[in-house]
């Protein structure tokens, strides 16, 4: 079960990584079917499998709202780098307290770039919002949480 294998943007509890080379061997070679996931999370077998056609669905609305602004492009790569590299410099800079100020900002906005931010920089990649629909996960302070890749 060798093969390469993309890496998710988001990380997700109960990510289906470990699962994707098994899943990806028993889908035929020459499947032209559509390819639907209800609940797609960090969307790992999809871009995996990459199907012609896919439904891809999740009940985290600000998860299919990151998905959709890449997809329509409001989200690039340019742009994230820009704006991680940014929001680093500031955390960094306020020691950590600036996570708060994203957060109470991406509770008011939904912006999909700050729940980027928060799956980066919140406790163990996890999402978790109150009753109310508000962002609660705590901030994570590992060190080098921002370092650029190798």
């Amino acid at each position: 079960m060798g093969g390469t294998m993309l890496i998710p943007t988001i990380k997700c509890q109960g990510i289906k990584t470990k699962l994707v080379l098994r899943i990806k061997a028993i889908i035929p070679s020459n499947f032209t079917g559509r390819w639907i996931e209800p609940f797609s999370g960090s969307a790992v077998v999809a871009f995996n499998v990459m199907p012609r056609r896919a439904l891809l669905a999740d009940a985290n609305p600000h998860l299919i709202n990151f998905y959709q602004a890449i997809a329509d492009g409001r989200i690039t790569a340019e742009k994230t780098r820009s704006y991680l590299q940014k929001e680093s410099r500031e955390l960094r800079r306020s020691q950590g307290e600036h996570y708060y100020v994203v957060r109470k900002r991406f509770n008011r906005d939904g912006d999909p770039l700050d729940f980027l931010f928060f799956n980066r920089v919140g406790f163990n990649g996890m999402i978790r919002f109150y009753r109310r629909g508000k962002f609660n996960i705590p901030f994570c302070r590992k060190v080098n949480r921002f370092a650029p890749a190798r």
